[in-house]
């Protein structure tokens, strides 16, 4: 009977209020996964380094780069469309114009306003030459992890590399970061 009490009134306890925590810094939920400060530290650094590539930092013109989906091969459960974007925005804010970005999310909406234009259906002052740019050069990146769990505990370890290719297939950056995490119990991430 007590023990049934004891659970009644641990279920009955106040819910924790929300709070708002810094999407750079550890909160105070943690676990030993890829978490938002992990991705933010990743990326400034990226962007940090990318500027510095000889090709980039002495171009007479900014390059035009393109951005490829984030791989995933590690084990932990990862939004890698957030991860992209985020890598997207980051390099974008912090380049300080030395380079440029293709985005192709939107090019099927570009090519049917195109074909609307050649038709006629539409008119403006974007009807002059709506050539689509190319790329020089492709960035991507890539998760990779191992994790391990006894009685001790759980440890994970991350390794997000990034890697700027040009269009000969030569790569002529890399840099990575690392990430090595343990504790007593694992948070579920979804």
């Amino acid at each position: 009977m007590s023990a049934a009490v004891a659970l009644l009134v641990g279920c009955s306890s106040e819910p924790k209020p929300v709070s708002y925590v810094d999407p750079n810094a550890q909160g105070s939920v943690a676990g030993t996964g890829i978490e938002s400060q992990d991705i933010n530290a990743a990326v400034l650094k990226a962007a940090q380094s990318i500027i510095n590539v000889p090709q980039i930092a002495s171009a007479k013109e900014p390059p035009i780069v393109i951005i490829t989906p984030v791989l995933n091969k590690s084990a932990s459960p990862i939004d890698t469309s957030l991860y992209t974007s985020v890598l997207r925005d980051t390099l974008l804010n912090n380049t300080g114009g030395k380079v440029r970005f293709i985005d192709r999310t939107q090019a099927g909406f570009n090519q049917r306003e195109q074909q609307m234009l050649e038709s006629g259906e539409v008119s403006g002052p974007a009807a002059a030459n709506r050539a689509a740019l190319t790329y020089n050069y492709i960035l991507t990146a890539e998760l990779q992890g191992i994790s391990m769990a006894s009685a001790q505990g759980q440890s994970d370890y991350f390794r997000i590399s990034f890697k700027l290719i040009n269009k000969n297939d030569e790569l002529l950056w890399t840099n990575a970061y690392q990430i090595k995490k343990e504790g007593q119990e694992n948070a579920v991430y979804r």
